[in-house]
């Protein structure tokens, strides 16, 4: 099923509503129709992720989950006079007011054209009260008015759209609390409350998000970006200290080569000419990967913190630009928005499958059956049919023949045995001997791939009320015409290579299967 996207797009625009009821029906509801593909596949954010997770645990680390959200306050106490310039870069929670909503005489009327002759005015009446007072959640909230007024979604919403602009109108106020823009913002009230109930050293770390309102998206900067940050309080440590065990923890991570640059400018919730730069030796370059030091007593005893803290932050996607040498920040975490398509014949040939094959162990043996006897008689002439496969399948008795009654025509058509090939961008199906320019085969025939719809769709013959299905492959003019899947990613590379796909030709095989 391929949906025809401008039609639904038109139908939308005229009739929401209308659109939405009417596509389900594009849907199907029963049988087993599809399976997982093999092709799951890591992303290196998350494996870099985990890598650093099991160095700390065994370094002796514990793993917290801090807080996504924190009020402005706390930066102000961590920053102390700095604060003002570092609350630019935050972003701003905001959250909507809901609103009071009446119902006047020409509503009621807007409502009877949606629903003629409704009754339950009141009822609606209380449940927009309801809903104002927090009693409904709002993704409840047409599931209420569908429940209780015992209406039709499509009504429900509809009501909302068109009769209650109040919905439309609504404008988010700030509150102060914020998304964080570093981890260290968390670390500070975390470190207060354990303290209280832990013993020292105290040694924790966490890896996530942090959010930052920057003032231009490009390679470099993005609005969110993963952090590894640690912290290790402890009545006698020194920074020399926490040198040696950020590089340690460096080495582990592949590097061996270490140097650290204490900041000439310290942000305030550093102490004076305690926070360093991590710079690390990759390819003869010294490439800045984590920033680290004591924070600040002054910080520290504004959350009455008692003993001195280090702590070292380290940027996952630059360990992830440094390990795979991509350079641009928004290609390494969103490669399907920039990572533009580039596939070499070999990774073409690699991706091209067929669109429908067997499950079973039983039909594979009919996919291979049906070859191997279409090889064995593709030069008798029709009309002829011919045995392929006799057995019993799930207490079913099968019988598959392979037929052409057009007289005078071969068993199967001339492109039938068309091998698909790739050629500078380009797919292509060529019979072997007439192939004089090369390219990368896939070993796929059109013969292949026509046998293994055919077992595929013999397998669910078999759980059909059916007792037959006859199967006609006549010309093809695209891939899906001989059962050939090509990736969209190398659809649209080929497309923007102004390449082409050429799986064209007569391929004439017929084939019937039978419950007996």
């Amino acid at each position: 099923m391929k949906f025809k996207i401008k039609d639904i797009k038109d139908l939308s625009n005229e009739d929401y509503e209308k659109a939405w009821i009417e596509t389900q029906k594009l849907l199907k509801n029963n049988g087993k129709l599809f399976s997982l593909s093999k092709k799951g596949k890591s992303h290196i954010l998350y494996d870099t992720i985990e890598k650093i997770r099991r160095i700390l645990i065994d370094f002796g680390f514990e793993e917290i989950v801090l807080p996504m959200i924190v009020e402005d306050s706390i930066v102000y106490k961590e920053y102390g006079p700095e604060a003002a310039l570092i609350l630019d870069r935050l972003f701003y929670l905001a959250g909507i007011i809901r609103p009071d909503i009446g119902i006047s005489k020409n509503k009621k009327e807007m409502i009877n054209k949606i629903i003629v002759n409704f009754q339950k005015i009141d009822l609606l009446q209380t449940i927009f009260k309801e809903f104002k007072k927090g009693k409904i959640e709002a993704d409840d909230l047409i599931e209420e008015m569908v429940l209780r007024l015992d209406i039709k979604p499509e009504q429900a919403t509809k009501l909302i759209d068109e009769v209650f602009p109040e919905f439309k109108n609504l404008t988010p106020v700030p509150s102060n609390l914020t998304l964080r823009s570093h981890t260290t913002a968390l670390w500070f009230p975390v470190l207060e409350t354990l303290q209280k109930s832990s013993e020292l050293p105290i040694q924790l770390f966490h890896i996530g998000q942090k959010f930052r309102r920057e003032q231009h998206l490009d390679k470099t900067h993005l609005y969110s970006s993963y952090t590894a940050s640690l912290v290790i309080e402890s009545e006698n440590i020194s920074l020399d200290d926490g040198k040696r065990i950020s590089a340690e923890i460096f080495k582990k991570l592949g590097f061996e080569e270490v140097k650290f640059e204490i900041k000439k400018a310290t942000s305030k919730y550093y102490a004076p000419q305690m926070e360093f730069e991590v710079f690390i030796k990759h390819d003869n370059e010294w490439l800045e990967i984590g920033d680290g030091g004591f924070y600040s007593p002054v910080s520290l005893a504004k959350f009455n913190i008692e003993y001195p803290v280090f702590n070292l932050g380290l940027g996952i996607e630059r360990l992830c630009m440094i390990e795979t040498g991509i350079t641009d920040i928004r290609e390494l975490v969103y490669p399907y928005f920039y990572k533009k398509a580039d596939f070499s014949d070999e990774e073409i040939a690699e991706k091209i499958s067929f669109e429908k094959e067997p499950r079973t162990k039983q039909g594979k043996e009919i996919m291979n059956s049906i070859i191997l006897t279409a090889l064995k008689n593709k030069d008798k002439s029709a009309p002829i049919e011919i045995l392929v496969w006799k057995g019993e399948i799930q207490g079913k008795n099968i019988e598959i023949t392979i037929w052409e009654f057009d007289k005078g025509a071969k068993l199967i058509g001339p492109a039938s045995l068309n091998e698909i090939i790739v050629r500078e961008g380009s797919i292509l199906g060529i019979l072997p001997e007439k192939n004089t320019k090369g390219g990368v085969s896939t070993k796929i025939r059109y013969l292949d791939s026509l046998a293994a719809h055919a077992a595929r769709k013999i397998e669910e013959l078999i759980n059909s009320d059916k007792d037959e299905i006859k199967l006609r492959y006549r010309i093809s003019k695209l891939a899906s015409d001989v059962n050939i899947n090509i990736p969209q990613d190398v659809r649209y590379f080929i497309t923007s290579k102004n390449k082409k796909i050429d799986l064209r030709g007569p391929v004439f095989i017929g084939i019937t299967g039978k419950i007996v």
